[in-house]
Order: C-alpha cells, then structure tokens, then sequence
C-alpha cells in the first residue's frame, strides 16, 4: 500500500476516531486503526467493539491496500509533522510515514485481524439539522452520571414517538430533556427508545457542527450516525429506562422568572460556605426578591439578596448547589423560568428561548434549623 493525504486534513480524521479506539485491552488490534486506500480515497477506522467510527478522506493513492497502525502513536505523529504531503507506505509488518524530510517506521499488524464493519438493517431512520442533535446533546449530556451501578442512566434516551425525537438524561437528581423535530422520519415503525453510551454521543457532539444534516438509524441493538464523510455505529445499553415523564410534574403552584447570570453568581458566593456533606443552599422567596443562604458550622454562614419578580407568599427550598450550578452552565440564554410545587418536589427549569427544553432538579430536605 502506498498512499499520499495533505497533513491536515489526516490529522483532522484521524483525530475524529482516536478516542473510540481501545486503550487497555487483550485484544491488541483494538489499539490500531484500519487504514484502507482505493481509488481517490481511503478510509480510516477504529473500534473498541462497542462503538465504531469510521471517516473517508480524499487522497491520492498509488498503490491501493490495507494495513493497521497504532491509533494513538499515529495521531501524535501525524499532529507533529509540518505542513505537506504524508506518504505512507505498508510492506509487510512496517508501516513507513514520510514528510518532507521527516521519516518514520511503525509496526503494523494485519488487517485481516481487525474487526468486520457492522452491518445495520435500520428499523427507523430520522433525518436531523446538525445544530438541532447538537443542541439536545448540551442539554443531556451534563445530566448523565460519571458511574452508576444502573447502566441504563449512562447513556442519553433516544425516543421517537409520533414524529418527535425526545432526548433525555438523567442520574437521578438532575435531569436534561430536549424535543427536536426530525426533517424526515422513515421505516418500519414511528417509534422506538433507543439508550446510546454518552462516551460516543460526546465524540458525535465534538464532530457536529451548527450547519448541514446528519442521518440516525435505529436497530433493536445499534444505533448509526451518518454525515457525509464520518460514520459513528454504536452498540445500545440494554434495559429500560427509567420513566421520566413520571417525575416532571404537570402543574405548579409557583412560576418566578430568574435571571440566569445573577441567581448563578449569587449561587457561587453562597457555595463557598455551603454545607459540606450535602453541598445545601437554602433559596427564600419573598415578594420582590430572592435571599441565598448558606451555612457552614465549623466555618462560617452567608446571605446575599437579588431582586426578583415574585409577589406570592414566602416560602424556603434546600439544592445541591452543584445541579444549580450544572444546569445554569448548559442552560442557554439568560432567562429562565422556574416552576415549584411544595419544597420537596422536583423543581422545573424552562428556557424562555428554547420551549422544547426542559432542566429538572431535585430539592434537598432542610435541616430543622433551615425549615
């Protein structure tokens, strides 16, 4: 095999694939990536058996072929070398990279030895603007727990139904939801759950942009994202997830409009001082204005007022400063409208600019001496 790309555009696919490969693994071909080369292109792909990622680059190829390379080695070779063309050139188990006056020797393993390309039978297809799954992706993917003994709440819910696509995450405490509108929807059926890994979806939301579409297939087992150039497969997290429209109350006896930027400034000087083994502020409502509390015993305690647009009753409710603090970062714009019921009930968060997104928190109970 010998093949010639333009540096940049190479560092940039083999970039878009080097995070799926594996890293620790007693499969060592799970280490390399595939490089194929035929006709005007070659393909690079990578793999750690549950999710695949494969992107398709012009090049000129002089001699066509097939070889593996190690993924994280070849990455940080090809990101060093200077501006040009990069040769690479496969004679059985070495792998020659030349550019300009640089040259480089790896070993390589055989191709034959890298796993096959799935293949998916989609049972539902959605065509989506790239700026839409990338925005439903922002406002799920904080939501998702860094480990969970409940494998169905590390990834994010896919839910078609009825023409939408709802994406849902959450760990139990906070939760992200978001309902886009595909541009088409085709196959067998109209609706499916699908639970995709967040590992993957967060390769997919570094490789999206704000222009252009991207096509979702569903199988009952993978699910595949689709862009001109880039294909990502993932394998789906069996088990059913949790019912989520369950927990989002449907009415609410309290809506105050916040501004976002000041309730997030006030939240941070409080969680300086917050409580330590529960990260609690206590938020009290009064007409015209909002008092941040927060309270450390062997430290010291905090208040701080804003200004607010309530006119009801007072009334006190207790959070984890830190799900405040991670849904006013994902958040977008700069009002929010927050819905409550009693001060035990999960608490609402809706974005005056985005109707189809909601935020959900779960207050903590107050101490005796809060309440």
């Amino acid at each position: 095999m010998k093949v010639v790309f333009e540096r940049q555009p190479l560092a940039s696919s083999i970039g878009l694939i080097q995070n799926i490969v594996s890293q620790v693994t007693t499969m060592p071909i799970l280490t390399n990536v595939l490089i194929e080369a035929e006709d005007d292109h070659a393909r690079i792909s990578g793999t750690n058996l549950d999710s695949f990622g494969q992107v398709k680059l012009a090049a000129r190829v002089e001699a066509p072929g097939r070889i593996t390379a190690p993924a994280r080695l070849l990455a940080d070779i090809v990101k060093r070398l200077p501006k040009g063309e990069v040769t690479m050139q496969a004679e059985g188990e070495r792998m020659t990279i030349l550019c300009n006056r640089n040259t480089y020797q790896l070993s390589t393993m055989p191709a034959e030895d890298f796993p096959d390309w799935p293949c998916i039978q989609p049972e539902v297809t959605v065509r989506l603007r790239q700026s839409d799954l990338k925005r439903a992706l922002h406002n799920t993917l904080f939501a998702v727990p860094a480990r969970d003994y409940r494998n169905v709440l590390m990834g994010v819910l896919f839910d078609i139904h009825d023409g939408r696509l709802t994406c849902v995450a959450t760990d139990g405490r906070k939760l992200g939801k978001t309902v886009v509108d595909p541009q088409e929807t085709t196959g067998e059926t109209n609706s499916i759950q699908a639970i995709i890994p967040d590992g993957i979806l967060r390769e997919i939301d570094r490789a999206i942009g704000e222009d252009g579409e991207i096509e979702l297939s569903f199988t009952k087992r993978q699910a595949r994202f689709q862009l001109n150039n880039l294909t990502y497969i993932s394998n789906l997290i069996d088990g059913a997830y949790p019912k989520y429209e369950s927990v989002i109350p449907r009415s609410f006896t309290r809506t105050i409009r916040i501004r976002k930027t000041t309730l997030a400034d006030a939240i941070a000087r409080a969680a300086i001082l917050a409580e330590r083994k529960h990260h609690s502020i206590v938020l009290k409502f009064a007409p015209g204005q909002i008092e941040i509390a927060a309270q450390s015993f062997d430290v010291g305690a905090y208040e701080g007022v804003i200004e607010t647009d309530y006119n009801g009753e007072p009334f006190k409710i207790a959070f984890n400063h830190n799900y405040l603090q991670e849904v006013f970062k994902v958040a977008a714009g700069d009002v929010l409208d927050m819905r409550l019921n009693e001060n035990i009930a999960p608490v609402i968060f809706e974005v005056e600019s985005d109707p189809d997104t909601l935020f959900l928190v779960m207050p903590v109970r107050m101490n005796d001496d809060e309440a």
